[in-house]
């Protein structure tokens, strides 16, 4: 039995670093969250434990060394926030790739995926992720370990269609996967997956609109469970430590 998905909720919705914001409060947000993550699981553990004097002790002994276990993953991690492994899972979802083809939740079936949501008119925070993606794959693939298939999701629709997407994405790698297609449906995702995005008007030229949205990476398991948040600042030898070290804990 994992810890109950509410319980983690608050604290990955609250710690997402926004892109476009002051970089200076990233790493604040960082520690909060991975602290609040450390001092939850103890809390929950303890709790457990005071309400197993009703004699669940095959369930008391399955959380606690499900909570231990979290927290040694924790330990080895550098910006990266582990999640239970029952805390959440991807919605089904019918979307649009970057060919215009129909895209759906299947795409994260069996095998490992980092996603990533942003827009293609981002000036900074986008590119660069992209780019240290290419070079993680580039670095994972030369060392003959396997990559995560790279998922770039938008979060501004209405002006990254397909062909916008496919021409973006193609720059940084023909492989990454650009998902697009219906705003609602993309708000859906969004909000299942706590990634926020908060639309500034430019009255000056409306259609040069500026997104602010979450800079986090969310890494997905091949069943589709969300295992991990990976936070800004976004270091490549950091990043592949983490994935590695989430990767090879057990499921």
């Amino acid at each position: 039995m994992t810890p109950p998905i509410d319980f983690f909720q608050e604290i990955i919705e609250t710690s997402i670093p926004m892109a476009h914001k002051q970089s200076g409060k990233t790493l604040p947000l960082v520690i909060i969250g991975v602290v609040a993550l450390a001092a939850g699981v103890v809390l929950y553990s303890l709790l457990n434990d005071r309400t197993a004097a009703d004699g669940s002790t095959a369930d008391s002994a399955a959380t606690a060394a499900e909570t231990e276990q979290l927290a040694s993953l924790q330990e080895t991690l550098n910006t990266t926030l582990a999640l239970p492994v029952g805390f959440k899972t991807v919605n089904d979802f019918e979307l649009l790739d970057a060919k215009g083809d129909t895209i759906t939740q299947a795409v994260l079936d069996d095998k490992w995926s980092l996603m990533f949501f942003g827009y293609t008119h981002c000036p900074d925070v986008c590119p660069i992720t992209l780019q240290i993606m290419k070079n993680m794959v580039a670095k994972l693939e030369s060392q003959g370990l396997e990559a995560p298939q790279i998922i770039f999701v938008t979060v501004d629709p209405v002006r990254d269609t397909a062909e916008v997407m496919e021409q973006y994405i193609a720059y940084f790698n023909e492989d990454f996967i650009g998902i697009t297609g219906d705003q609602n449906k993309i708000h859906d995702m969004t909000r299942q997956l706590g990634i926020v995005a908060s639309f500034t008007a430019n009255k000056e030229d409306p259609d040069n609109y500026i997104v602010d949205h979450s800079a986090s990476l969310l890494l997905v398991d091949p069943q589709r469970r969300l295992r991990a948040k990976v936070s800004p600042p976004l270091e490549l030898d950091n990043i592949i430590s983490d994935y590695l070290n989430v990767t090879s804990s057990p499921s």
